[in-house]
């Protein structure tokens, strides 16, 4: 049992995360946030460790690091996730802080930065992801570190997309190669780039176990399903029970950002206007042209934890993509 820190714990994914502390029973779990607690997170609970009423969230504006390791020693953390988007400058250097502060704070042991996809330490003939160089500072920043121990966590893509907004999820909707609901989908060069991807709430299920185990090696992964683009629209369609409308689009124009909107991505990019300043052409673009390219097969993946192995019969197996699709577009 241990005190666990989520930075961003009211987020999209931070979130589930702390519903799978909480759910774990094993550990005294705060939200670390910027905002005010939402419904739902106004009531106190229960510590496993010392059987006291506690409220589990840190209000901070993230500014000051003394001012974090102080918040960190106060509640005697051992571990700190960050559960940040890295989208800017300004979460980056967030993390950065958040790193140094534990980092200074004796107690703190372990460190799960916000990485939560795939490997980012690959080139642009790999991953075209310009954010990716948020995720290398933080390498850099922890690779500083003396009294941490740190792993990277690679979901893959959040299965979650291609259920939304039909199954439930802590995610905003954001709509990648197929659309379901107007019976398109529009794939990276061939479609036979490959997806691994998993739900949040199994993502984070598995991240909780982990930290039962007693030393962490670099990365570990958890993946409930890898498919191609191709083999994707295959089970919309089976589960839809009709054919989809399949275009294909050229890697070099989704590079150039020349890519061809899906319908339900130009609602999203409307409705979530503060979310997606510049739009979503672009990050849509990236991504894809990342799953032609194998950014997005952790199949591929070099040495690391298979986290759905290593727990296997100790846990329910994560869901597939076949059981969420299923799930959010069989027919009544």
């Amino acid at each position: 049992m241990a005190v666990v820190i989520v930075a961003g714990g009211l987020g999209d994914l931070g979130r589930p995360i702390m519903d799978a502390l909480f759910e774990s029973g094993q550990y005294e779990a705060y939200a670390m946030s910027r905002k005010s607690p939402a419904d739902g997170w106004n009531t106190e609970r229960t510590s496993p460790l010392t059987g006291k009423r506690y409220f589990p969230i840190i209000q901070t504006d993230y500014m000051s690091e003394d001012a974090l390791a102080e918040q960190l020693a106060a509640k005697q953390a051992a571990v700190v996730i960050c559960a940040l988007p890295m989208e800017s400058d300004a979460t980056c250097e967030t993390q950065l802080r958040l790193i140094r502060a534990a980092d200074k704070c004796s107690n703190v042991k372990r460190f799960v930065p916000s990485e939560f996809n795939v490997e980012y330490d690959v080139g642009d003939d790999i991953l075209p992801y310009p954010e990716k160089r948020f995720h290398l500072a933080a390498r850099r920043e922890l690779a500083k570190t003396t009294s941490l121990e740190y792993s990277y966590i690679y979901p893959g893509m959040f299965m979650d997309y291609f259920g939304l907004p039909r199954v439930a999820s802590s995610l905003r909707p954001l709509c990648f190669c197929v659309d379901a609901e107007n019976g398109q989908a529009i794939l990276p060069g061939d479609g036979e780039g490959r997806m691994s991807m998993t739900c949040t709430v199994d993502a984070a299920r598995y991240l909780v176990m982990a930290l039962q185990l007693e030393k962490w090696p670099r990365i570990m992964k958890v993946v409930a399903s890898t498919v191609s683009m191709n083999e994707l629209v295959k089970i919309f369609e089976k589960t839809l029970g009709r054919k989809l409308e399949v275009r294909y689009q050229p890697v070099e124009k989704l590079l150039k950002h020349e890519a061809i909107d899906l319908p339900v991505n130009i609602a999203i990019a409307e409705r979530f206007s503060d979310r997606f300043p510049q739009g979503i052409k672009g990050i849509v673009a990236d991504l894809e042209a990342s799953v032609a390219l194998g950014g997005y097969d952790l199949d591929r993946l070099g040495e690391h934890l298979d986290l759905v192995k290593r727990f296997e019969g100790r846990t329910p197996p994560p869901k597939s993509i076949e059981q969420l699709i299923e799930e959010a577009w069989k027919p009544s």
